[in-house]
């Protein structure tokens, strides 16, 4: 029924055009003229039996007859007159993940659509981030797999920051490749070249809107905002009772969840327009933020909603369980909206939770908008204070159990998990010693809420490492419990004593290799590697250790996609983790200085899908191991030098009787944390990168260094060991490093 009303609408919408003379954008029958009887003819008859106590009849500024809804707090399931997918960030790529993916997702908004409405989806909606490198040809894998899936709907979209990859994909391509009938529901096009659309669905009206630039700063330009201001306003005063449905890829600054992360992933410029027009419905991505987390809805003088993600989540940054924004599971999660209108307006959104084929938690429902914005009191960030939300509460045993190995004594913490009246989002954990007071390791753990529809199924004891722990020492664990809204618990407090320290040798093994900067060349003493350097320069330089400055040989990056690549040359792609996961374990040693820190930097990095990693964020140095299906971060706050070198050791070794690979970092000779993490490390799947690592960036998938890299950048006394050393032998090859420049 609802497809044969559209297409009596779009009759009379052209009627209209070619009687008035009007552009199409101030011709459209609104949305309740349509859908508010569930006829055309009932709509514009006062006297239809049932339909006069829910709509008045007016008439519009274009001569034609429509109907003005009276909003009603109560979705009404039984009389749905448009159901639409609202998705994001689905990167399609030819990869069977992704083509899996985006037809599970399809499919299951049809299931849920139907359950209340027979006819199904009406709509898909994407906001953007549809390509994944910026081809063409994903176009094609868009239309391929849409097509396949047997949808009988509109396809509507707009282009994200992904499309400006590669072969910098416009709306024109998406026209050229899927063709006119995909964009039938167009009722304005004069702006396409700008990436700004506006289409009509079953009465309902949908703007696309695309930024000029996400250099830096997400801009608008001012011809896109001019449109936008002009189309709402026609819109808004023809019908202000209909919600207006807008889709961009950027979050619009403080609304929704993540809305603040940083001005790569908002933008500012439409704030000024959107906040004039209460009917204003926002829906972006961008973030791939978890969309059971109740912050992804907001209301402020309009309302926004973050689509999540269909290929994978993320998270804001500060988690030590997380690659930056990426959790080590990130991949497990794929979720969207499906967004259903009853006859009289009002809105009701599921979120899907694709990965477990069901939804998460309970609905969100608007009432009808109008023209005073009442209807934006619902989702306000009143949800989060003192009346409206518990803090979590935290209770149950704390132990901390203490193993010993490779002359090491590691700690791991076990607790219950904390309870709220939603759940908790993190937990704080600080290691303190208790002599001096001083914290001597502080975990940032975001749970697993955003994996599950049904929250019982979160992790009730958690577990995790406290890293390598002083011998004969005092300690106190302090544990605290946040919720989504940053409300934190009570604090759990566990104090517990060392035993006394173990016998270990001070002397340095002999290196496995040793990295030879003299001569102008880079080469391996013990010829283990095979080195190839791209632009980097290897000569004298002027370098500061320890206060002291001196001439010596080293590795030299000036500019972007200069570095050196090594690679094994006794293990192979397939025979490496013999060396990685050897229960000797492996150490990697050298002297840096990073002048220009930006963003995740290599040092002597070999991450990719696999593998070990010395880098730096911002400065601060980390050790990044991958471990069966765990990202491991050792992070520490202290941002090194960029006037003088910085000495840092990793090491990293795994025990068979545990089954764990622990993770240790060094700097300047002093110990700043380690990670353990069940299982071995992790192997890369690609053949040029699983035995490689390089100096000033990090190993991509063709074995180059095409990731993370250095500006300006020097390294020297690069070392790797065949086993892990322990804290003394760490100092002993720190005060090796400075004897260099006495």
């Amino acid at each position: 029924m609802k497809k044969i009303l559209s297409l009596i609408m779009a009759i009379l919408m052209i009627a209209t055009i070619v009687a008035c003379g009007k552009n199409v954008d101030t011709t459209t029958v609104p949305a309740s003229t349509t859908e508010s009887t569930g006829n055309i003819t009932e709509s514009s008859s006062s006297t239809t039996e049932n339909k006069t106590t829910s709509s008045d009849s007016t008439t519009s500024s274009t001569g034609t007859t429509s109907t003005v809804v009276t909003p009603s707090f109560d979705f009404d399931p039984e009389n749905i007159v448009l159901s639409f997918g609202a998705l994001s960030d689905i990167h399609l790529n030819g990869s069977e993940v992704s083509e899996k993916k985006f037809k599970n997702a399809l499919a299951q908004l049809q299931k849920q659509a139907q359950k209340d409405d027979k006819d199904g989806i009406d709509a898909i909606s994407i906001a953007g981030d549809i390509a994944d490198t910026g081809k063409k040809v994903e176009i094609s894998y868009l239309k391929k797999y849409f097509e396949e899936s047997g949808l009988d709907c509109e396809l509507l979209l707009t282009l994200g920051n992904h499309e400006t990859y590669g072969e910098r994909l416009k709306l024109q391509n998406f026209i050229d490749i899927l063709g006119d009938d995909y964009f039938k529901a167009d009722i304005d096009k004069t702006d396409i070249s700008h990436g700004s659309r506006h289409c009509v669905v079953n009465g309902y009206h949908f703007i696309y809107l695309e930024p000029f630039s996400y250099s830096g700063l997400v801009i608008y330009d001012e011809k896109t905002i001019d449109w936008l201001d002009k189309t709402l306003k026609d819109l808004t005063d023809e019908n202000p009772n209909a919600y207006i449905f807008i889709f961009t890829h950027p979050m619009i600054y403080q609304t929704c969840y993540g809305s603040e992360l940083g001005p790569t992933w908002y933008t500012k410029d439409l704030t000024e327009t959107l906040q004039k027009y209460p009917q204003v419905m926002t829906f972006s991505g961008h973030l791939h933020f978890p969309i059971n987390d109740e912050r992804s809805i907001m209301q402020t003088k309009f309302t926004s909603l973050g689509c999540g993600s269909v290929r994978y989540l993320a998270i804001e940054r500060g988690f030590t369980n997380a690659n930056g924004t990426v959790p080590f599971d990130a991949h497990d999660v794929s979720s969207g909206l499906l967004v259903q209108v009853d006859k009289n307006g009002n809105v009701r959104i599921t979120r899907m939770n694709f990965s477990e084929n069901s939804t998460f938690k309970t609905p969100w429902e608007l009432p009808a908008p109008n023209k005073e914005g009442t209807n934006l009191t619902v989702y306000t960030t009143e949800r989060g204070n003192d009346e409206n939300n518990k803090a979590p509460v935290l209770s149950g045993d704390v132990t901390v159990e203490l193993s010993a190995s490779v002359n090491l004594t590691s700690a791991t913490l076990k607790f219950a998990a904390g309870t709220d009246d939603d759940f908790v989002h993190h937990y704080i954990v600080k290691l303190i010693n208790q002599a001096n007071g001083s914290t001597v390791q502080k975990l940032v753990m975001l749970t697993d809420f955003y994996r599950y529809s049904d929250l019982d199924k979160m992790s009730k004891t958690l577990s995790y490492s406290l890293g390598t722990v002083a011998n004969n020492t005092n300690y106190r664990v302090e544990i605290t419990a946040v919720d989504s809204w940053d409300k934190e618990s009570n604090t759990l407090t566990y104090e517990f004593k060392t035993g006394d320290a173990p016998d270990v040798p001070s002397e340095l093994p002999a290196p496995y290799t040793e990295l030879d900067f003299s001569g102008g060349t880079l080469k391996d003493s013990n010829d283990k590697l095979n080195i190839t350097i791209k632009g980097a320069k290897v000569g004298k330089t002027t370098l500061t250790f320890g206060g002291k400055t001196k001439e010596v040989d080293a590795l030299n990056i000036s500019a972007k996609g200069q570095y050196a690549v090594l690679k094994f040359k006794e293990y192979s792609a397939s025979t490496i983790t013999e060396f990685y996961n050897s229960e000797k374990g492996f150490s990697v040693e050298g002297l840096y200085i990073n002048r220009k820190p930006s963003g995740s930097q290599g040092i002597i990095c070999g991450t990719q899908e696999g593998g070990f990693g010395l880098a730096a964020a911002s400065g601060a140095p980390y050790l990044y191991t991958y471990v069966g299906n765990t990202n491991t971060n050792v992070q520490t706050t202290y941002v090194a030098s960029n006037t003088e070198l910085t000495h840092i050791v990793g090491t990293i070794y795994y025990s068979a009787a545990e089954n764990k690979t622990y993770s240790t970092l060094y700097v300047n000779g002093k110990n700043m944390g380690s990670l353990s993490a069940s299982g071995k490390m992790k192997i890369s799947a690609s053949t040029n990168a699983a035995n490689a690592f390089c100096l000033g960036a990090d190993i991509d998938k063709g074995g180059t260094g095409a990731d993370f890299q250095s500006t300006d950048f020097s390294i020297t006394a690069v070392k790797i060991y065949s086993e892990a050393l322990n804290y003394k032998q760490v100092e002993t090859a720190y005060n090796n490093a400075l004897s260099l420049f006495n």
